[in-house]
């Protein structure tokens, strides 16, 4: 999964600041050791297999999901290139059109605890903006599966 994520924020052959960010955020969700980022990086780069991780419970990756959909709208630009990270996330994770509403509806719930009362409003708005561009390009990796 982490793996995935590395090489699709890679494919331009450059990591964004955005990119980075959603990297560092997914590998402390996914509690990975302090190493391993950097040992799934190098195997990216260098094309070397490596041991596949842990498997997810359900509640586990709705968990990060949500919290990588967090990071995406509070620290990133939403560029296309992190925009394509949540949406293979969200592939990868087996999360549906339903689960998606169901926690960006979470998300948007819990905003006034994450951010200051006059910030709400940008990022409800950056969520609409971003549930249709996540659940197009959704639809274009389920399509080539």
């Amino acid at each position: 999964m982490f793996k995935g994520a590395v090489s699709l924020a890679l494919q331009d052959g450059f990591l964004t600041n955005g990119e980075k960010r959603m990297l560092v955020k997914l590998s402390h969700t996914l509690r990975l050791d302090e190493d391993e980022p950097k040992a799934v990086y190098d195997a990216v780069i260098s094309g070397t297999e490596i041991d596949q991780g842990e498997v997810l419970a359900l509640e586990e990756t709705r968990r990060i999901y949500e919290q990588m959909l967090e990071a995406f709208l509070l620290h990133t630009d939403r560029s296309e290139g992190e925009v394509i990270l949540v949406a293979y996330l969200r592939h990868a994770f087996g999360i549906d059109d339903s689960e998606h509403r169901a926690i960006a509806r979470s998300l948007d719930r819990n905003l006034e605890q994450v951010v200051h009362r006059t910030v709400t409003e940008d990022i409800r708005m950056r969520l609409d903006d971003s549930m249709e561009r996540i659940s197009s390009i959704f639809d274009e990796l389920r399509v080539k599966n």
